[in-house]
């Protein structure tokens, strides 16, 4: 990573301010994605407790398994905004305290070995573990007085919690359900750092003027992110964004 390191060096001799970084979570800082672990968890114990997600209140005995079949089919048929924040509704009827704890107690049951497992008919992902690349690069950042902010499409108690079990610190935006009486509703707050949203929440919450001195993604959706950065990173994962890194001379982890 001497390469990066460099950059970032080059770049802060000219910064002014305080310069930050920003960083997406799922799959880019760790390896998998800790709402949709969640959604597992919630869904395959049965433990969801608004009734409405998914449209009109539901009594059927399957609803668990709709939800859960729901989300991988607006994945499937690129309905991706409608999709996250489905994952970022699942917290609806919880306490902040007790969606930090059943997150916990999902990433308990993942494991941090890689592989996959079939729930409700569909093979997904199992496990989850930090990139030790990701989180170097955080520390020589941190190092070089540089502020961190991930910046996640899931939400706030579930990435919250993973980045306490799994030591990643610095400032963090994510989908927000809002609260009444201490109890979140399934209404989220805006703006939603999704796809595009992610660029106003750091307009709104980090900085409305200057451009982050690094960016870091894995996912196209991340793009508009990346652009706004004077350094891109992306996490090589195989797909179009890795294409876009290539084609534009861009750092690859």
């Amino acid at each position: 990573m001497s390469d990066l390191e460099d950059a970032i060096d080059t770049h802060l001799s000219s910064a002014t301010g305080v310069p930050f970084a920003v960083f997406d979570f799922d799959n880019t800082c760790i390896i998998n994605d800790v709402g949709e672990a969640t959604l597992a968890y919630l869904c395959g114990h049965e433990l969801l407790r608004d009734r409405s997600l998914i449209g009109e209140e539901q009594d059927e005995a399957d609803y668990h398994r709709r939800v859960f079949q729901t989300y991988y089919a607006l994945i499937k048929e690129g309905q991706l905004k409608a999709a996250y924040m489905l994952i970022g509704r699942l917290f609806s009827g919880f306490t902040p305290g007790e969606a930090e704890a059943v997150t916990l107690a999902a990433i308990t049951e993942e494991g941090s070995r890689i592989g996959s497992k079939v729930l409700y008919g569909l093979h997904i992902e199992r496990g989850l573990a930090v990139r030790r690349d990701v989180l170097a690069l955080m520390y020589f950042l941190r190092g070089r007085e540089v502020r961190i902010w991930i910046v996640s499409a899931s939400a706030e108690p579930a990435v919250r919690a993973a980045m306490k079990h799994f030591g990643i610190e610095g400032d963090l935006i994510a989908t927000k359900s809002v609260l009444n009486n201490g109890v979140f509703t399934s209404q989220l707050e805006s703006p939603m750092p999704i796809i595009e949203g992610k660029v106003e929440c750091m307009r709104t919450f980090i900085d409305s003027e200057r451009a982050p001195l690094l960016a870091i993604d894995e996912s196209p959706t991340g793009l508009s992110l990346l652009e706004t950065a004077t350094i891109k990173v992306v996490v090589d994962r195989n797909n179009k964004l890795t294409d876009v890194a290539r084609e534009r001379g861009w750092f690859l982890l």
